[in-house]
């Protein structure tokens, strides 16, 4: 018997490069967000360390002049964080743009391998009622001539 082959092989080739493009695309987006997260971490941890830092200049009784260098640091350290936020937003946007690509790109792959099973299975099964056929050909066959009684 011949073997099985799909009809579709290279359209499911042609979905498979495609899933794994958008899979590429979709990680690239997750990692140009998580830049901008880790900036923003960094910013924040910068905030605390300041607010740290003016309390201990409140406790320590420091001069005026520090504690407006504080604050103005304070100050510049807020504006960078209200400036990431947009940032933050336009990119998170842009991974679930790409991580809905991926999921209908895995999708149509999904369904012509569903289809190319289905016909494996179809074909497998009808290969093994053709060998079943010839099978009891070949018993009818003896049967007609004698040869069941001989063994």
């Amino acid at each position: 018997m011949k073997p099985f082959k799909f009809k579709l092989d290279t359209v499911l080739e042609v979905r498979v490069n495609e899933e794994a493009r958008a899979g590429k695309v979709h990680s690239e987006a997750k990692t140009f967000l998580e830049e901008v997260l880790v900036q923003q971490c960094v910013v924040e941890e910068a905030i605390e360390s300041n607010l740290t830092a003016c309390q201990q200049a409140f406790d320590g009784q420091a001069s005026s002049g520090t504690l407006a260098h504080l604050q103005i640091a304070l100050r510049e350290l807020r504006r960078q964080v209200v400036e990431l936020e947009p940032i933050i937003t336009e990119r998170q946007e842009l991974v679930n743009v790409k991580w809905k690509e991926f999921l209908t790109a895995r999708q149509r792959r999904e369904g012509l391998e569903k289809i190319r099973d289905k016909q494996q299975v179809e074909f497998e099964q009808g290969t093994a009622r053709a060998e079943q056929k010839d099978i009891d050909d070949m018993v009818l066959l003896r049967e007609a001539g004698g040869f069941a009684q001989k063994l």
